[in-house]
Parts: C-alpha cells; sequence; structure tokens
C-alpha cells in the first residue's frame, strides 16, 4: 500500500510538472512589452492549464479593459469559493499600479508560470495566492501612470473616484487577504536631481510596509519590528542589495523620510484594514543607459521575481504569527496607545533628532562614481489631536452621495427613519490653515481648527449614522472627522471645510 500511495503521489507531481508556455515577455525575447491583452490571453491559458489556477474577473477598467486576479493554491476549496482558510495566509499581489512601472506585471506572470509548471510546490502548500498581474491595465497600454481618465489610481484610496481603485477595494474585501503586496519601480532619473545637480540614485529594491501611526498597534510592531528588517534581510543575502525605502530623492539638499504616512494609498490603506501591507520600489534604470534590453528591462523583471519569491517565502515561514496577528487586527483594532481606542488626527514626518543625517548612495551621472551622501533624516513620526473613538458618526449632509461613498468603502452605517435625539460632540471650524506645503507623509491641503462642544442634536430621517463597534472603525473615522489630515475633504470635489458647525460629527448611542 506504501509503495502504491507514493506511486501515486510521483504521479500527480509529473502530471502537475507539464511543459507549460512560456510568458508572452520571453516570446518577445524580452525586447518588446506585451499588451494587456496578450497577458490577459495567457493568464486564461493557465487556468485552463492547471487544476491549481482560476482566472476570476475583477471588473473593467476606464478604458474597456479587463482587470483580472489569477487565484493559485493546492486548495479546491479557495479556487471555488475564495474565502480565507484557518493557518493558511492568502496574500494578494498587485502589479503594476502604475503602468509606466511595468516589470512586476512581467515578474508576476513568470512567477504563475512557475507555479502553474511543479515549481515551489511548498508555496502552494502553505498559502493561497491573489495574483493581480495589470492592476492599471490601461496604464500598461498607455505607458502611463494614470488610467484612461487620467486617474492615478495608486492615491485615490480615500476619494475612491476611479473604478480601477474601487475595483481593487472590492477585492480586497472579496478575498480578504492576510498579507497585500504593492510592486512599483522608482525611477534612478530625476530631473533637478539628475539633469541639474548631476547624480542618479543607486538603489537595488527598497522596501517599506504599513506606517501609519493609526494601525493596529500589534500588527504595526510586527511589521515594522520582525517582518520588514527580515524581508530586506533575505532579499540582501539572495543577491539584491535591498534598504528600507527612504522615498523619492529628487534634490540633493532635500531631507528625506519613508513612504507617505497617509491612508490615500494602497499601503496604508490596507494596513488600517487589519492586513500585513508590503510595498516594494525596485530600480527603473535610466532611459539613456545602454543594457543587453531595452531600459534593462529583463534585469528589472529580475529582480522583481527575486523580491516577490523571496517575500513569499517569508510569508510562508511566519504564517502562524502572521495569521494571528493580522485576522485579530480585521476582527477588532485596538491602538497603539495604553487604551487600545485613541485615534491621532495628525500624523507627520520631522526630524529624527536621535539620527540627524543618513547617508544614502548616488552615483555620478557623467562617469558612473559612486559615493555616499549624507541626507537631513526627517523619519520621525509626530502624532497630534488625539481623539478617543466614539460611539458612531453623524452624517447630515449629502447623504445619498455620503452613502454611496460608505459603501464603496464596505464601511456599515444607517440611514435614520424618524427623528432621533442624541448627545453629541458638535464640531465648530473655527479656522482654516492652508497649507502652501503639503505637511511631510500626508496630503492635507488644509488645516481645521476646530472647537468641540457637547450638546444634544436631533437627526432627522435620511441622516446617517456610522457605528464604530465594526472592523472598519479607526478607517471609517479618520476619513470621516474634519479633524483628521487623512479626511475625505482634502479630497478634490469634496471641500466640505469651511468656518462654522460642520455636517459630520461624533455622537453617542444609547
Amino acid at each position: 500500500m506504501k509503495i502504491l500511495a507514493s506511486l501515486l503521489v510521483l504521479c500527480a507531481s509529473l502530471a502537475w510538472a507539464q511543459p507549460v508556455p512560456p510568458i508572452p515577455f520571453e516570446n518577445g525575447k524580452f525586447l518588446t512589452l506585451p499588451a494587456s491583452r496578450d497577458i490577459s490571453r495567457y493568464l486564461a491559458g493557465l487556468d485552463s492549464l492547471s487544476p491549481r489556477a482560476r482566472l476570476v474577473s475583477l471588473g473593467t477598467s476606464a478604458g474597456g479593459r479587463p482587470i483580472e486576479a489569477l487565484l493559485m493554491s493546492e486548495s479546491p476549496a479557495f479556487l471555488r469559493d475564495q474565502a480565507a482558510e484557518e493557518d493558511k495566509p492568502t496574500v494578494m499581489l498587485l502589479g503594476s499600479q502604475h503602468g509606466n512601472e511595468p516589470s512586476s506585471a512581467e515578474a508576476i506572470q513568470q512567477l504563475a508560470r512557475e507555479l502553474v509548471a511543479g515549481q515551489h510546490p511548498a508555496l502552494l502548500d502553505r498559502l493561497n495566492l491573489v495574483l493581480v498581474a495589470m492592476a492599471n491595465p490601461d496604464g500598461r497600454d498607455l505607458s502611463t501612470r494614470h488610467n484612461a481618465n487620467n486617474d492615478n489610481t495608486n492615491i485615490d484610496y480615500v476619494a475612491l473616484n476611479a473604478g480601477e481603485t474601487r475595483l481593487l477595494v472590492d477585492a480586497l474585501h472579496r478575498f480578504d487577504p492576510d498579507v497585500v503586496y504593492d510592486a512599483h519601480e522608482s525611477g534612478i532619473w530625476k530631473r533637478v536631481l539628475t539633469r541639474e545637480q548631476g547624480w542618479m540614485t543607486d538603489v537595488e529594491a527598497q522596501f517599506d510596509m504599513g506606517n501609519n501611526p493609526n494601525i493596529d498597534g500589534p500588527l504595526r510592531d510586527y511589521t515594522e519590528q520582525r517582518l520588514l528588517p527580515a524581508l530586506i534581510e533575505r532579499v540582501s543575502d539572495a543577491g539584491l542589495a535591498a534598504v528600507r525605502y527612504r522615498g523619492e530623492i529628487t534634490d540633493i539638499n532635500q531631507s528625506v523620510a519613508r513612504g507617505g504616512l497617509g491612508i490615500t494609498n494602497l499601503r496604508n490603506y490596507a494596513a488600517m484594514q487589519g492586513r500585513v501591507s508590503i510595498l516594494v520600489e525596485n530600480r527603473l534604470d535610466n532611459k539613456d543607459g545602454r543594457y543587453p534590453t531595452p531600459r534593462n528591462i529583463a534585469e528589472r523583471v529580475r529582480k522583481q521575481h527575486l523580491s516577490i519569491l523571496t517575500m513569499l517565502e517569508l510569508v510562508a515561514d511566519e504564517s502562524e504569527q502572521l495569521v494571528s496577528l493580522s485576522r485579530r487586527a480585521r476582527q477588532q483594532w485596538q491602538s497603539g496607545t495604553g487604551d487600545g481606542r485613541t485615534l491621532w488626527m495628525g500624523v507627520s514626518f520631522e526630524e529624527n533628532r536621535d539620527e540627524p543625517e543618513v547617508s544614502l548612495p548616488l552615483v555620478r551621472f557623467a562617469d558612473g562614481h559612486r559615493q555616499l551622501h549624507r541626507f537631513a533624516n526627517h523619519d520621525a513620526i509626530v502624532t497630534r489631536t488625539p481623539i478617543r473613538l466614539a460611539d458612531a458618526y453623524a452624517v447630515t449632509r449629502e447623504r445619498e452621495r455620503m452613502a454611496d461613498w460608505l459603501a464603496r468603502h464596505h464601511i456599515a452605517f444607517e440611514t435614520v427613519r424618524e427623528p432621533r435625539e442624541l448627545e453629541a460632540q458638535s464640531l465648530v471650524v473655527e479656522q482654516l490653515l492652508p497649507q502652501p506645503k503639503a505637511r511631510p507623509g500626508v496630503r492635507e491641503k488644509v488645516r481645521a481648527e476646530v472647537r468641540v462642544e457637547a450638546r444634544q442634536v436631533t437627526l432627522g430621517a435620511g441622516d446617517l449614522l456610522v457605528p464604530m463597534d465594526q472592523p472598519l472603525a479607526p478607517l471609517a473615522a479618520l476619513m470621516l472627522d474634519p479633524r483628521s489630515a487623512n479626511a475625505l475633504y482634502q479630497e478634490p470635489g469634496w471641500q466640505w471645510l469651511r468656518p462654522g458647525e460642520f455636517p459630520v460629527f461624533p455622537v453617542r448611542l444609547p
């Protein structure tokens, strides 16, 4: 019987390890990037080849192109039901949110091909994968950061103006990933730094994770103190020099910090939902360089593939603690402060007095000379305006529009059917302070100075109540409260900030 069982396992392995066609990028000898339709056809072919792959539609881009996810797993139940499984992380990988950063789309296809061909079998034993090779197929075909409507979907996670952003938010709830991996490229050539000052950045791989101070405290501590350092170490050990992300360096005289603190980007938005959220910025080589393939695209894909594969192996090794922390955070958020219910409305970067300078590598454009340059270090995270999470928020303006916006975020709310009298914290905007330059770390255009007054209010029929006893409560509060640097009212089309009583405010429920 043991011999028969072994033969059955061997036959299953041989059936799995079948010839798989090369990805379209390989067929083009790494010289031309395939169009989005060719990638969609290839992913559909992988679906038909393997019982461990299933291609599902997420929706359609602004330009009418399909946005799809290739699910990969050893679990027929996951492929069928698309639901999280106990003790097995679900990992969502997003490629090319910026269409002119294409290497991650190719690397994700390469990973999918290898998995269908039987390589890395332990990964599908230990992980359920959601592979979104093209998060922005319009940008892919148009060679632009934006979609066909000229929306920068990568910074749209508060307003949700773009259909692509809404599709990805829906996908977060549909697949409920424990880990979200957002793959980008960072150009080494900058207009001022290179053309005027003569230097390019010199880094291969930069990693960051959700860093907003309002992310669930234990989850944030784990990603910052354990997972991020381990990922950087493993990628470096694999031969790709990796560092912690320092943001875009565009001027030799600037200060540096980290990736932005705002929740308009996917990294912090997903982390505020209680997910481990990872950003990679691999090197996007200079257009004028001489490489074996155009703009070194084959090498860029290799580096993206290495970064992705190393991350997946680390997540598999960390699965027990990672799943426990992530799923608890999605059920019951707790802040990093002592009471577990405090939100910081104001967040920004300031000078790090313990480490006022950092040395970062640059390469001289003219002759390739490499040297370290010292930058002022402004990566200290500063918080202001603490509030305790209320019972609920009331919304008394543009209620249908707000209801639609809340539904897009999957935030639960109630429509008041008859007048209700409640205790409230009336928020009175006393002064608006336009920010001539956005505060480092957030896209705060106007800061509202707000006076809080306790009083009784009567909500009318049609007003909205957004309870704060739901999993998305901290995310909702940061977007709804006018005191927040991440508020919806910082976004175009939502400029509600005016002196006087604000139409959205905390209330106490009986």
